[in-house]
């Protein structure tokens, strides 16, 4: 009989495959509830933040509340946003407020279309297609109505609904500041509509957050951190354990060697026990299912490599193989790279594309996906005569730690 995969790493995390998010869910749930409240959160990707504001949403309307959650990042106009929070209302409290659909569209001035959900059989409602192109302004508008009708519905009905907007820093493709102005003039009216603006470009939303733009000292603010390296090292072993595997700490060397993001380390581990052959993780199991991992990406990360400047490219193959500075006589002499202008340059460019993250204390550089720096390391450090082994980690300094991925572990019997 197939062993069942304890993790999972797709779509919403709930249940007994989440874990050890208890101060933050408590707190979220409590800002969605409390009327006229904001809050802005914001972290790296891969963390399980959207995964614990769902979770929030889902607990409030499980307790007769209501709450949503609109997802604006794959918004082409700003028409799409209030698109998306029309059908998260009407999909998450629709159930509840059977005339949800039918009460908002009548708030709302334009041609309105009403199409069926296939998952929940609710009438969907969404501006006509046409709006999407009108003017900025008339569109700023129609945003406008979809949230004051929300407010006035709710006001209506004497309660309080709960708006998650996830990664809002993205409101500002539409305008600019001028967007975030705009957003910010209709929600600070609102008393019975709460705010969670959620994002996970760091240096944009803190840039939102300072003195002279819109949400400066108007938002509560919630830095979304990694999970506690030692809880959920325990919680993968015991996890793994309960699935019939005998991890021999195999959790530990997960999180050493992924680094702080929550989905790259349970990827990592529903991998090992994809892998499992035998009851019992072997030493060097871990490391062969992480080799596993980056080859199982080549083709992806392959092709964009191929999209990179050679200067791009050996600033990656100095930030996976070097533990000094990149503009260190040493490294340029070996990477060869060029003057410290040009590094900078690059490395701000790989940077603000999201290849790279600065390290904790703002002195380097780190890859965001450990497995893109597995693949550089194996398959690019070669090119230059570098051979080291997948499990290499250059940067002392990075949230990683650099460790054997057998490093406190016991021999499997």
């Amino acid at each position: 009989m197939a062993r069942q995969n304890p993790f999972r790493i797709h779509g919403t995390v709930e249940g007994e495959f989440f874990t050890n998010r208890k101060r933050e869910l408590e707190q979220f749930t409590r800002i969605l509830s409390e009327p006229a409240a904001k809050m802005v959160v914001y972290g790296r990707r891969r963390m399980g933040k959207s995964s614990t504001l769902d979770n929030a949403v889902r607990s409030i309307n499980r307790k007769g509340g209501h709450a949503l959650i609109a997802d604006i990042s794959t918004a082409s106009t700003v028409t799409d946003i209030g698109n998306r929070i029309l059908a998260g209302a009407t999909r998450s409290i629709g159930k509840r407020w059977r005339e949800l659909a039918r009460e908002l569209v009548g708030r709302l001035q334009g041609s309105i279309r009403l199409a069926p959900d296939p998952t929940t059989g609710f009438m969907l409602p969404s501006f006509d297609v046409g709006l999407r192109q009108e003017s900025l302004e008339t569109q700023r508008e129609s945003l406008a109505q979809v949230l004051d009708g929300l407010e006035a519905l709710a006001a209506s009905k004497k309660t309080n609904v709960g708006l998650v907007l996830d990664e809002f820093q993205d409101i500002a493709k539409f305008g600019g500041e001028d967007a975030e102005w705009h957003l910010r003039g209709i929600v600070q009216r609102h008393k019975h509509v709460s705010y969670i603006f959620a994002g996970s470009e760091e240096h944009l939303i803190r840039a939102m957050l300072k003195s002279g733009r819109a949400f400066y000292k108007m938002l509560d603010q919630h830095h979304f951190g990694p999970i506690d390296k030692d809880h959920i090292a325990s919680w993968i072993d015991q996890r793994m354990d309960s699935a019939g595997l005998t991890s021999n700490f195999a959790g530990a060397a997960c999180v050493n060697l992924t680094g702080p993001r929550t989905r790259d380390i349970v990827q990592l581990a529903r991998k090992c026990v994809d892998r499992a052959v035998d009851d019992s993780l072997a030493n060097d199991d871990v490391a062969a299912s992480y080799v596993e991992l980056i080859e199982d990406q080549d083709d992806s990360i392959r092709n964009w490599w191929n999209t990179l400047t050679s200067l791009q490219q050996n600033v990656l193959r100095a930030v996976a193989g070097s533990s000094t500075g990149l503009t260190t006589a040493d490294t340029r002499k070996k990477f060869s790279l060029e003057s410290s202008g040009s590094i900078t340059n690059a490395a701000a460019a790989l940077l603000n594309e999201g290849h790279l993250v600065r390290t904790d204390n703002g002195s380097g550089y780190v890859f965001d996906s450990p497995f893109v720096r597995g693949w550089v390391i194996i398959h690019a450090l070669p090119d230059i005569g570098v051979e080291l082994p997948a499990t290499h980690i250059a940067s002392e300094t990075a949230e990683y730690q650099a460790v054997a991925t057998t490093k406190g572990r016991k021999s499997t019997p």
